[in-house]
């Protein structure tokens, strides 16, 4: 039995041959996004976005879980409801490492997957997200981490994004909640080169 820990790359390709064989259409966020969009960088876990009917998630988790999964087929409609989120893990206790799925569950991040790129990771074919979206990730989560990421992205691409687009969804993310009222200025502070302000710490959670 193996006994270290999977490595990304071996927990990616394992998910996404889980979920092409079972046609589910996805995109790639987190940080191998960034490292596909900005600059190469470690990162302990996969982050995928997919389109999938909620009557669906117990079929898929069930499949998770007979391809050496750790997951909890009975829970995982329940979290994906709640959440719009289901964690997968792969390995053995205590070395294991996570796959996160996200829903596809409201009226950007239809955007976000409609605006998907084609490239390359790990052998596969994969949609990533753009360059804009993977910035509004980064603005909205604004952890001590996401800072360096959004500047990695930022300056790949700053020559050719859409200013506009960027504009438009972070406003609409602080009309939505009051918690990314800050958006906007992170944004502003981005693109004209101004100190960004600090992300939040990491907690122990």
């Amino acid at each position: 039995m193996r006994s270290q820990r999977p490595t990304v790359p071996e927990a990616f390709r394992k998910i996404v041959k889980l979920l092409d064989d079972r046609r589910v259409p996805y995109l790639v966020i987190g940080g191998i996004g960034v490292s596909l969009q900005g600059e190469p960088k470690t990162t302990r876990d996969v982050d995928l976005m997919i389109l999938l009917r909620s009557q669906r998630v117990p079929e898929l988790a069930e499949a998770a879980k007979a391809e050496g999964f750790d997951i909890e087929p009975e829970l995982a409609e329940t979290q994906w409801l709640a959440s719009g989120f289901i964690r997968l893990w792969l390995g053995p206790k205590g070395k294991q490492t996570a796959v996160d799925l996200m829903a596809c569950n409201s009226e950007y991040l239809r955007e976000v997957a409609f605006r998907g790129q084609q490239t390359r990771f790990c052998g596969h074919r994969v949609a990533v997200a753009s360059p804009e979206d993977l910035i509004l990730f980064k603005l909205s989560a604004w952890r001590e981490k996401d800072v360096p990421d959004v500047r990695a992205v930022y300056r790949r691409h700053q020559d050719h994004l859409d200013v506009a687009y960027l504009r438009k969804w972070a406003a609409w993310f602080a009309a939505k909640n009051p918690c990314f009222a800050e958006m906007p200025a992170r944004l502003e502070a981005l693109l004209g080169g101004h100190p960004l302000p600090p992300g939040k710490p990491p907690t122990d959670a």
